[in-house]
């Protein structure tokens, strides 16, 4: 039950917002500051193909549980993002696949998989989705919540009461803010829903710089609503990038495909 917790977490809590590729804006009025700043992260963030996080760690808190257990993750940018999670050494019980169309859990522990579209967290969770975000939340990189390109006359700069800048922006259902280091790095995106009671926290730390790709080795998110929280903390203890990955795919074929409702109600 632990296992699927963690796995159900970390799927639900990466794909909860859209991330951005370029950047534009209708009028440049008074964004002169947000699009230096906005330019300074970009020139910071990861860029990479893809990437092969080939040992990191995860520890989990929910409903008073505590897991710790090693993963691996493989990355090729826009296209497939395959989660690995291995409770015991080298044994891998649960993975996700996930592509720009749908997602994909197996348990290979009882023999099942669960297959579902990006809809289904618009539908149950009221929170839009999609294959992109866990690019941007995983490697902190700049984005407008519900938008595919960056805002600049929607956004505004605040100063926080630590000093720091953040950009924050809005639209009908959704607040962001986006917290800015004296390194033109980010250190904290809040994700806040307007009409649900529900909030994503996701901190970046320990930056650091491998073959002139710049990425954080520390995650921490927190996902909150009335009833319960959850967080997990990711530490990147082994990372590749622009190296040639191979994708295996699982046949679902070998497997009883599952119900994801009757999953999350256990």
């Amino acid at each position: 039950m632990k296992d699927k917790l963690i796995v159900l977490f970390v799927i639900l809590a990466f794909v909860s917002c859209k991330t951005t590729k370029t950047v534009t804006s209708t009028s440049l009025k008074g964004t002169k500051d947000v699009s230096q700043i906005v330019e300074r992260i970009q020139k910071n963030q990861t860029q990479f193909s893809t990437a092969n996080v080939s040992k990191m760690s995860m520890a989990l808190k929910m409903a008073n549980r505590n897991l710790n257990v090693s993963a691996t993750c493989k990355v090729r940018k826009d296209s497939a993002i395959h989660l690995s999670i291995q409770p015991f050494m080298g044994i891998e019980l649960f993975k996700a696949e996930l592509t720009p169309d749908s997602i994909k859990v197996f348990d290979k522990m009882n023999n099942k998989y669960y297959f579902l579209d990006y809809n289904y967290f618009s539908d149950k969770f009221g929170v839009d989705v999609d294959f992109f975000s866990l690019q941007s939340l995983i490697f902190g990189q700049l984005f407008c919540i519900g938008e595919k390109e960056i805002l600049l006359d929607k956004i505004v700069l605040k100063e926080e009461t630590n000093g720091r800048k953040s950009l924050n922006f809005e639209n009908e259902t959704m607040q962001q803010s986006s917290e800015i280091s004296n390194g033109f790095n980010l250190s904290k995106v809040v994700l806040k829903s307007k009409n649900e009671n529900y909030e994503l926290k996701t901190n970046y730390s320990d930056y650091s710089l491998l073959d002139a790709v710049s990425y954080p080795q520390k995650i921490s998110m927190e996902v909150t609503n009335p009833t319960s929280n959850a967080s997990c903390d990711f530490s990147i203890l082994r990372v590749e990038f622009n190296s040639p990955i191979k994708f295996q795919s699982t046949n679902p074929s070998r497997y009883n495909k599952g119900d994801i409702d009757q999953l999350l109600t256990k």
